[in-house]
């Protein structure tokens, strides 16, 4: 199978202020020297440019986006921002870990300057339909006391006051964490790099190789050589042959509704803005936006991207929470985004090779964990006190070879689906 370095989408980001991206830095052209390249500018890349130019201020720093910075995964994801730890290896990591997520949402809300974050209530919660799923929330409600982390039990009828919904059974609020819409956080992001940061969009990696002591990155218009390289492109690290054993990538959709009318507002929002997950993990996810619109996101596609049934299925699954509201009748655009899954939950993390560094298999949920492991993986590479990732994370485990590696996928895929159920 193939292996592409850099995304090639079907169709373009639904979230309204994407229609209009468009470039604002330059391509990569030519040969340039660095020193240090950055491969992807979403949430991770850009908090290890960052984090490398505050720890390195002398030194250059080039940072490589395959397209216009929001229009490949980090701007098309569901936009939950959780410090919440909802897996780690023990108890005792998650309790360790849950202090740096909430440093890393709170630099991220400092970073953004209150145009992102809304300080209006909102809701964000795990959310059951089967006895099952509930059974899923009990356990989870468990391990987050254990591991000091806040939660709330809600029943039915909460459910359905803040949701508009009678579709769940019971539900876990999640504390301390936040909606956005993540094309505009990732935008305010890239928009405040520091001066030795130079960002150069529609500059995909096709190819890394080593160049005498140090490392050489292949753009389509150009080459950069620098001693050391941060692969943080997720999904894509196995197309410059990094990871292949560790992670798979995968295809989620999700589905916007035009705006709703006042009445269905009303209905859906009259407690604020509100995100549900759900308790399995190959359930729906569904959220309410700021401009008034809900948003369903599901399914799995293994390595390849799929086709027009998707939106048949997103649109059933939101029919099913709200079959009498005429908005929600109708999607108003759906896409594709990737992310990259490891065996075990953990991710692909530290250094590989002299000089060469990756952060990936962020396993979803990816906005708050990724800016974290991007401070630690530059701090790591600088010689600085990092926090100890194996230790808070795991390490990813070895995934067995094609074609051995889809069966497997999708045996287990399948049986996971029957187990959801209504969570679908």
């Amino acid at each position: 199978m193939s292996m592409a370095s850099f995304p090639h989408y079907q169709r373009p980001c639904g979230w309204p202020e994407n229609a209009a991206l468009q470039a604002i830095h330059p391509s990569l052209v030519g040969a340039q020297q660095f020193d240090w390249v950055v491969v992807g500018a979403g949430y991770t890349g850009i908090s290890i440019a960052r984090r490398l130019a505050r720890q390195c201020p002398g030194d250059r720093i080039a940072l490589l986006e395959a397209e216009q910075v929001a229009s490949g995964s980090p701007g098309r994801n569901s936009g939950f921002v959780l410090d919440t730890v909802l897996k780690a290896p023990s108890d005792t990591a998650a309790a360790a870990l849950h202090p740096h997520y909430q440093a890393a949402l709170q630099e991220l809300r400092m970073l953004a300057e209150g145009t992102v974050f809304s300080y209006l209530p909102e809701y964000i919660f795990k959310a059951a339909a089967t006895d099952r799923g509930e059974q899923a929330l009990t356990q989870m409600q468990h391990f987050l006391q254990r591991s000091g982390q806040s939660s709330r039990w809600l029943s039915r009828e909460q459910l359905q006051g803040i949701t508009g919904s009678g579709y769940y059974r019971a539900g876990l609020q999640l504390s301390g964490n936040a909606l956005v819409n993540p094309a505009q956080l990732v935008q305010k992001l890239a928009a405040g790099l520091p001066d030795n940061v130079t960002l150069f969009e529609h500059s995909p990696a096709i190819s890394l190789q080593r160049s005498g002591a140090g490392w050489q990155v292949q753009t389509l218009l150009g080459q950069v050589t620098a001693p050391r390289v941060m692969l943080a492109n997720n999904a894509f690290i196995k197309g410059l042959g990094v990871g292949r054993s560790r992670s798979v990538t995968i295809y989620t959709y999700a589905g916007i509704t035009g705006k709703l009318s006042a009445g269905e507002r009303q209905q859906v929002m009259s407690q604020g803005q509100w995100g549900l997950l759900p308790a399995h993990r190959l359930g729906s996810t569904f959220r309410t936006t700021q401009d008034g619109r809900l948003l369903v996101r599901g399914l799995y596609g293994y390595e390849q991207e799929g086709g027009e049934r998707i939106a048949c299925v997103l649109q059933a699954s939101l029919h099913q929470r709200f079959p009498d509201l005429d908005s929600a009748q109708q999607l108003e655009q759906w896409w594709g985004g990737t992310t990259s899954l490891t065996a075990n939950g953990a991710p692909v993390w530290g250094q590989v090779s002299n000089g060469l560094f990756v952060s990936a298999g962020c396993n979803g949920v990816g906005i708050v964990k990724g800016w974290f492991l991007g401070r630690a993986l530059a701090d790591l590479a600088c010689g600085k006190p990092a926090a100890d990732i194996p230790a808070l994370l795991g390490r990813a485990g070895w995934m067995p070879p094609e074609p051995l590696r889809r069966l497997g996928f999708l045996a287990v895929s399948g049986v996971e689906k029957h187990l959801a159920g209504a969570e679908i």
